[in-house]
């Protein structure tokens, strides 16, 4: 009699234990919690990080103008990789007020309307406000890494420099616009500015204007702008087999796979960092294992490894290395399905319009 007891509660035991699991992931917000989580662990110190590498950018550059040496030029040209990178990391987060401010297309918009800038430092005739007025391919990111990497030769570069002060005035003029678009985007987040974190945290609605749904949407957008606009169409890969080397994101940086690899990583992130709540902790809720989520690591860790197997800088593997390029563009195909059609299924997600949508 005593073992039977003893036995009656232990199954006892397990089943409230088993209810209580259930319950917990039942209860658990995850479509509040993954936004909230993601603004105070990712967004917010990334974007703290992007306003103070931008200001050592900012210094190196002007460090540059005063004193036109390899050296000086060498660390703007690292500075400046620095913050692509960081930025590339906060792309997935052009959502909200920063996609409605437009600021993503101001900050990077390309490929680099070079034309434009030759053409303004050749008459000498622009000021602050003359560039404030530019096209966004002209100035931002794209302009500066024109203006920093426009030959693969330094020495060539410093030539121009020394030779034509009209260069160094609207590399001063463009670095300085770009710091303050970067200063604007942080103050759309800063909860001392516009505090978008606290309305992106805090937001009760549902559906389309979720932040959840704004979160997975700015995920998607930009692996659709990877698969399609960063590779895709350079290789000749999209709707046409025709190649375009001079549309890469920075082409002539030539860190173009850098910046895809960072914005795989940004959305590897969301999905599985620990110290976050997780889109795939989300999804194991709803499917109850981790075959899905399994799935997209893999895709994924393909997709980074693809690119670390490709040698040559984007401009040059596109014929060089096609078989590569063209693995890297299936397996982002292959990622964007899982994402539009398994994730989208399980977490009753509204797919809107894209970066590339037109295309």
């Amino acid at each position: 009699m005593k073992k039977l007891i003893i036995t009656l509660f232990i199954l006892l035991s397990i089943i409230i234990s088993s209810c209580s699991d259930d319950l917990t992931t039942f209860t658990k917000n995850f479509k509040q919690e993954i936004p909230a989580t993601v603004t105070e662990k990712i967004i917010l110190p990334r974007i703290d990080l992007l306003i103070q590498k931008t200001s050592i950018l900012k210094l190196s550059i002007d460090n540059f103008v005063a004193d036109a040496s390899a050296n000086n030029l060498q660390v703007a040209q690292n500075n400046l990789k620095e913050v692509s990178i960081i930025y590339a990391k906060l792309y997935i987060f052009n959502i909200g007020k920063v996609k409605d401010r437009f600021m993503n297309r101001r900050i990077n918009f390309w490929p680099v309307f070079n034309i434009s800038i030759e053409k303004n430092v050749e008459e000498g005739n622009f000021n602050k406000e003359s560039i404030a007025k530019l096209g966004s391919a002209t100035k931002n990111l794209p302009g500066l890494h024109y203006l920093l990497f426009k030959y693969d030769n330094n020495q060539t570069i410093l030539d121009e420099y020394t030779t034509n002060s009209n260069r160094k005035d609207f590399l001063t003029f463009v670095s300085d616009e770009f710091q303050d678009n970067i200063k604007q985007l942080h103050n759309i987040w800063a909860i001392s500015g516009d505090n978008f974190s606290n309305d992106f945290t805090i937001n009760n609605e549902e559906g389309l204007q979720s932040s959840f749904n704004q979160l997975y949407n700015g995920i998607y957008n930009v692996l659709n702008v990877c698969k399609i606009k960063k590779i895709g169409k350079p290789a000749g890969l999209e709707k046409s087999n025709h190649i375009n080397a001079e549309i890469v994101e920075n082409f002539y940086a030539n860190n173009s796979l850098d910046l895809v690899y960072n914005n795989l990583v940004s959305l590897e992130e969301v999905f599985f960092r620990t110290d976050i709540t997780s889109i795939s902790e989300y999804v194991k809720s709803i499917t109850k294992n981790d075959e899905l989520n399994t799935t997209i690591q893999t895709t994924i860790n393909t997709a980074k490894s693809t690119i670390k197997l490709i040698n040559n800088p984007l401009k040059l593997a596109i014929t060089e290395d096609k078989a590569n390029v063209e693995k890297l563009h299936n397996t982002l195909k292959e990622l964007l399905v899982l994402l539009h059609t398994d994730v989208r299924s399980n977490l009753s997600i509204i797919i809107t319009g894209t970066d590339t949508d037109g295309d």
